[in-house]
């Protein structure tokens, strides 16, 4: 994939996203590295200053991921970030995720609209057939908002990952484009 322009903007009702940027290193830190947002990611390690700029440099500004910060679009606050990583070209799917920071962007119908939003682009300008989810199991509103934004459970795994000393189950989920629309 090609790298998302920096002028581009994806625009809904509530929140507009923006592709992220070098500025945005400190805040989209101290979101992923929260503990509240840590424990719903299957990598869990904290993630350094360096490790975020070999990110952007190697992975969102080369195109391998189109990541963006989701603002409102009233004020233009930061609210957290989503991503289309690990593109197959040749069949035409892609996996997506996000993280809302901890200063209350929850709950108030941002992860959906995000996810619509995410859609649209994915199959719309993208060109993509499939995207798919990557979920904790027992991270239910994860769970509700992929079911809601229309996502079929493909696999429930169980006991697929040890994190914190246990086992734990993860569900995938997948969209077909139409599926969702």
């Amino acid at each position: 994939m090609k790298p998302v322009d920096s002028s581009f903007r994806i625009r809904g009702e509530k929140i507009y996203l923006r592709p992220i940027t070098a500025e945005d290193t400190e805040r989209v830190l101290a979101w992923r590295n929260a503990p509240d947002v840590v424990k719903n990611f299957i990598y869990r390690e904290k993630i350094s200053r360096e490790e975020h700029m070999d990110w952007l440099e190697n992975k969102v500004f080369r195109g391998a991921v189109h990541q963006f910060v989701i603002c409102a679009a009233a004020d233009d606050t930061p609210l957290g970030s989503v991503y289309i990583q690990n593109f197959d070209e040749v069949h035409r799917r892609a996996e997506w995720g996000l993280f809302l920071s901890s200063e209350g962007a929850r709950s108030r119908g941002i992860g959906t609209e995000t996810g619509n939003l995410i859609l649209d682009y994915a199959f719309g300008q993208l060109g993509l057939h499939k995207l798919t989810s990557r979920v904790l199991a027992y991270n239910k509103p994860c769970v509700r908002m992929n079911e809601k934004l229309g996502y079929r459970q493909e696999a429930y795994l169980r006991d697929e990952l040890f994190i914190d000393g246990k086992f734990e189950d993860l569900i995938l989920y997948g969209a077909l484009e139409g599926d969702v629309r």
